[in-house]
Formats: structure tokens, C-alpha cells, sequence
């Protein structure tokens, strides 16, 4: 069955005592795995800190513990090797889901009987937790018309 990935975003303040503490480049690399993530890291030398933001996306909630506490480890790590006071805290999290099997198989008689293909991936962008069933347009001309005309499915 297809996944759904989950999310799991921080924000973190990392302060020296001087600006000559600050290392140079970025603080945090992609954790190994099965996971995608965006990071986003500010710099004050005035302040001699350091803000980074950042959301991992996995599809269970294994990989997304690991790469969380993977990117928890490194920025721990780089606190103490540079001296650094270290602030962090989770701001959002949506576990990974799995799509309802039965609304995927609907979707996708009622997309074959419209003359539309099918195919089943995992979803990395998160989706509501209300729906059912996620579908990616991937460039099929008549699909969204498919959608709002038909009486068992809607758009999201």
C-alpha cells in the first residue's frame, strides 16, 4: 500500500562567546536514510548565533525517528566541540500514514473507467489528515476536471 510520509520540523539557536567561535559553513547535512529534508541556517556575528530551521519527511516513523535524532546528535555534537550553548525544540510533527486501501482501490477503478492511468507510489509531501486517498496529478491532462465532476471525490 502506498505511504504517506510524516514530517518532524525543528528550530534550533546555537550562541558562542565571541563571533570568532561561529564556525564557517553549514552546521547540518541530509541524515542518511530513506528521508528528505530542507534546512535553513542564519547567521548573526553581531550576536555570535546561529538559527537554524528545518523539516525532515519520512515515510514510517522509524526512519523518521532516526533522522531526527540523527540531526539532534550533530547539532548536539557541534555545540560541544565548539563550545557553543544549544537551544532546540520541535515544532510540528505528523506521523507517516498509509493510504486506505479501499478508498486507493475506488480511486483508482473509477480513474481506469474515465480512460485516466494509474500508478502507486509513496507520497512525500505530507497530506491532510482527513483524506482518504492522495493523488498526484503527474502532468495528466483532464484529471482535475475528472475530479470536481465526479460525485465520490473532491480536491483537498
Amino acid at each position: 500500500m502506498p505511504r504517506v510520509a510524516g514530517t518532524a520540523g525543528f528550530r534550533a539557536t546555537l550562541v558562542w562567546r565571541t563571533s570568532e567561535g561561529v564556525p564557517k559553513g553549514p552546521t547540518l547535512r541530509e541524515p542518511p536514510g530513506p528521508v528528505r529534508c530542507s534546512f535553513a541556517e542564519a547567521d548573526d556575528l553581531e550576536a555570535a548565533t546561529r538559527r537554524l530551521a528545518g523539516e525532515i519527511r519520512a515515510l514510517t516513523q522509524a526512519d523518521l525517528g532516526a533522522a531526527f535524532g540523527e540531526v539532534l546528535r550533530e547539532l548536539t555534537r557541534v555545540a560541544a566541540l565548539t563550545e557553543a550553548t544549544l537551544e532546540v525544540g520541535a515544532v510540528r510533527s505528523m506521523p507517516p500514514r498509509v493510504a486506505s486501501p479501499r478508498a486507493l482501490e475506488t480511486l483508482a477503478r473509477d480513474l481506469r473507467e474515465a480512460g485516466l492511468s494509474v500508478r502507486f507510489e509513496a507520497w512525500w509531501t505530507p497530506a491532510a489528515q482527513r483524506a482518504d486517498a492522495y493523488l498526484g496529478v503527474g502532468g495528466l491532462d483532464g484529471l482535475h476536471d475528472f475530479l470536481r465532476s465526479h460525485p465520490s471525490w473532491g480536491l483537498a
